[in-house]
């Protein structure tokens, strides 16, 4: 017994000294190791500050986890930045798709009512955020100091050799496509490849009775081609001149296209590109025309705008630096179906009718001053056309 005594004892002293390790009591901190020095001075940093401020960035956006973005874009172009930004930088693409009116009609509710759902949107037309440029300016952020990136700051690699805003003084709006309007389809078994190579070459005699031009009065491609021929490729006189071709004036997209398909006309001014394609696709004999002397340039709806109140402003961020990159615009020209910007992006995969040429003179449809005056001329237009349209 006096052994387990002595045993016992020796047992109850040692779990004394142990259980109090066990407890809750924190260790003692760690002395911070401070940063290195020389001659009693901090060293800084050699690393960029943008560098410094994307990983600060980045790191916060994969905390919010997720960004809500509305477009016009379909199905495809959805799909395929979703698994980008997955990819790259572990943040789930939240997409609303529809037409640019319902987008901004709903935009403009949460905007009022305060409940922000969307981060940013690329629903936004050239002439719209002119027209409505007071409105706009309340809901959209200054996007400044949201580009990050040196590769979407630098100025060498955009068409308009900087940094592309539709806005040089608010910067609240990027735009990131470079599209030529495609202004005339034709009849490939009537029109041969050189008649059709200058704008005068539509008020050759030959062609009178075989044009059809897409009403111009209602909106829509003919509307920007007429509208502004008589603002700055031509004038108000070459108008007249065309007009005296007798061209018939019709509606139907799908009908004017199948037109042209069959023989039926041979020129078509106004068409819808999409409704062209389908018939291409098929085997129709059309082709595209632009001219020499002169195309219209236009980046629509391929904007991009970041809005106040967004819940996920850091994610937003990193989505619309990876946008303007390389990678960000060869998948949405690519999936998009619209040139890029950014004069780095292959084009190999597009009809040359829709891209500019090097030292082509060229007519957007973004120009302030066209905007400005494009009331007046469609109001112009409009008697021009009428009487047409009553034969």
């Amino acid at each position: 017994m006096p052994k387990i005594a002595t045993i016992l004892i020796i047992s109850l002293i040692t779990l004394s000294l142990i259980l109090p390790a066990c407890g809750s009591r924190p260790e003692p901190a760690a002395t911070p190791t401070a940063p290195p020095t020389v001659a009693g001075k901090p060293v800084q940093s050699t690393r960029p500050a943008w560098e410094q401020e994307w990983e600060t960035t980045l790191a916060a956006a994969q905390k919010e986890g997720e960004l809500n973005f509305y477009t016009t874009y379909g199905a495809d172009w959805r799909m395929a930045m979703t698994e980008a930004m997955k990819r790259k930088y572990g943040i789930a693409f939240n997409v609303l798709s529809g037409r640019s009116d319902e987008l901004m009609e709903r935009i403009w509710r949460e905007q009022r009512s305060k409940i922000y759902v969307a981060d940013a949107t690329q629903a936004i037309s050239g002439k719209r955020y002119f027209v409505e440029y007071q409105q706009l300016g309340t809901i959209f952020q200054n996007m400044e100091k949201a580009l990050i990136l040196p590769e979407a700051l630098d100025p060498k690699a955009w068409v308009s050799n900087g940094i592309p805003w539709v806005d040089q003084e608010s910067k609240n709006l990027l735009f990131w496509r470079d599209y030529l309007s495609v202004p005339v389809i034709v009849n490939s078994e009537q029109v041969g490849p050189q008649e059709l190579r200058v704008w005068d070459d539509l008020l050759n005699p030959k062609w009178k009775g075989k044009i059809i031009l897409s009403d111009p009065t209602i909106g829509g491609a003919a509307s920007t081609v007429m509208s502004m021929l008589a603002w700055g490729i031509k004038d108000w006189d070459w108008i007249g001149r065309l007009l005296k071709q007798e061209p018939d004036i019709q509606r139907d997209y799908r009908l004017m296209t199948e037109w042209i398909a069959r023989g039926k006309f041979a020129i078509m001014i106004g068409p819808s590109k999409e409704e062209a394609q389908r018939f291409m696709n098929a085997g129709a004999p059309m082709r595209y025309v632009n001219f020499e002397d002169g195309v219209i340039t236009t980046f629509g709806a391929g904007t991009v705008a970041m809005l106040n109140g967004g819940p996920h402003p850091n994610a937003t961020r990193v989505f619309v630096n990876f946008l303007m990159t390389k990678e960000g615009q060869e998948i949405t020209a690519r999936v998009g179906g619209y040139p890029s910007a950014r004069v780095d992006v292959p084009t190999d995969f597009f009809e040359p009718e829709v891209l500019r040429r090097p030292g082509q003179k060229a007519y957007s449809t973004e120009a302030r001053d066209y905007l400005q005056k494009f009331d007046d001329i469609s109001a112009r237009l409009k008697t021009m056309i009428d009487p047409l349209m009553r034969r």
